[in-house]
């Protein structure tokens, strides 16, 4: 009879367990489908960004020279709206040659409420950055440089792209390095 009333003792424990677990598990999973609604809906207001554009802009290095290039973006929405995929070419426009390639992968981090991007590029250069709209409608990103951070804006307006980066010295003082100016294609 005793050993009858532990091994009840013990279902009644399994069952309370199974219940809790059960419990835990479907908070976990309510959690992560709201946590993705936000990420989708922050990246929803990017949506404009989709598509395949094309133009031209410059840039100016440390030695301070200009270079004048061609560029193609390819933007696409991934992993159920909660990301941005970016792909980068530009050409030199005095030899055609690839002056750069990057590949981004923008999101929405729902603990830090802002958006974050990892980049790279071709030659071997890679970067974290965060990001935000501002009250103009504006991306802003950026990220940490020796000296000083790198700033870049983006201004969106049906089909036209205008993208500006600046150098931010730590004085707040700051210098245009890249323009760029594209058009949707697709």
């Amino acid at each position: 009879m005793e050993t009858e009333s532990i091994k009840m003792k013990t279902v009644k424990a399994i069952f309370v367990f199974i219940v809790v677990l059960y419990g835990a598990l479907l908070n976990h999973v309510a959690k992560a489908q709201e946590m993705s609604t936000t990420s989708v809906a922050a990246m929803e207001k990017l949506s404009t960004w989709v598509g395949k554009w094309k133009g031209e802009g410059w840039s100016i290095d440390q030695t301070q020279q200009k270079t004048e290039f061609t560029v193609e973006e390819h933007i696409q929405l991934k992993v159920g709206g909660n990301a941005i995929l970016a792909e980068g070419i530009g050409r030199n426009k005095s030899d055609g040659k690839i002056g750069f390639e990057s590949l981004g992968v923008l999101y929405f981090n729902n603990e830090k409420k802002q958006y974050e991007m990892k980049s790279l590029t071709a030659d071997g250069n890679q970067a974290s950055s965060s990001g935000k709209i501002n009250e103009q409608g504006q991306f802003i990103w950026g990220f940490d440089v020796p000296g000083g951070s790198i700033r870049y804006t983006i201004t969106l307006g049906t089909d036209a792209w205008h993208e500006k980066g600046e150098f931010v010295m730590a004085s707040g003082q700051a210098f245009t390095i890249l323009e760029m100016n594209l058009t949707k294609i697709k």
